[in-house]
């Protein structure tokens, strides 16, 4: 090794001005850590930015994939969750009467009238009134009895497994009859559908 650096030295001397032992020595160095930054700026240099790029994608991945463990791992409470939701859903649609078991209601209701002694002289189902995943089904009935026999039907209504209510009860035309009371009474029962559709955005904007 010492035989390669006064090899060098002796060259320097013979073909270029003779320099100092300090300035061979800093000569050398240049020589040899030139080929090092000349790697670094030119390969290194020009790809630390890639890699800076690579660490930050890595990082970025690294935490999503602990975001969907963390998410796996809540799995099971979100399940167990959504089945109490839709057994929660399934309870409160019962109470509300499809399509099919809609004439069958209107049968009851008006059995439930003749049973408490009630003439009925108008039984009409109306135009269903449309809402978020329901409807409204008003039924315009007018019956003729006794003042106890009406609170008796409507007491009956309000027991029945189906949403039915009783809107705007008008008793009028009294008049006695075998020693009872009679009167006529005009009133709204709504019943409610279930649709399980949405009402479009035309129709909400329309109905506020």
């Amino acid at each position: 090794m010492n035989t390669g650096n006064s090899a060098f030295t002796t060259f320097l001397d013979e073909k270029f001005i003779p320099l100092s032992n300090r300035a061979k020595a800093g000569l050398c160095l240049v020589i040899v850590i030139l080929p090092v930054l000349v790697f670094y700026f030119t390969f290194y240099g020009s790809r630390r930015e890639m890699i800076h790029k690579l660490k930050e994608g890595n990082s970025k991945i690294q935490t999503e994939i602990n975001d969907y463990r963390k998410q796996v791992a809540m799995l099971p409470d979100r399940k167990k969750k959504v089945a109490e939701i839709r057994q929660a859903f399934e309870k409160i649609s019962a109470l509300l009467p499809r399509e099919k078991e809609i004439p069958q209601l209107l049968k009851d209701i008006s059995s439930l009238g003749r049973n408490a002694g009630l003439d009925f002289n108008t039984f009409k189902p109306e135009k269903e009134s449309p809402k978020d995943f329901y409807q409204e089904i008003p039924i315009t009935i007018n019956v003729r009895g006794p003042y106890h026999n009406m609170g008796y039907f409507f007491d009956q209504v309000s027991k029945l497994e189906r949403i039915v209510s009783v809107n705007n009860i008008k008793m009028v035309s009294p008049q006695k009859e075998d020693g009872e009371m009679l009167l006529k009474s005009n009133c709204q029962l709504v019943t409610y559908q279930f649709t399980n559709k949405a009402l479009e955005d035309d129709k909400k904007k329309k109905k506020k």
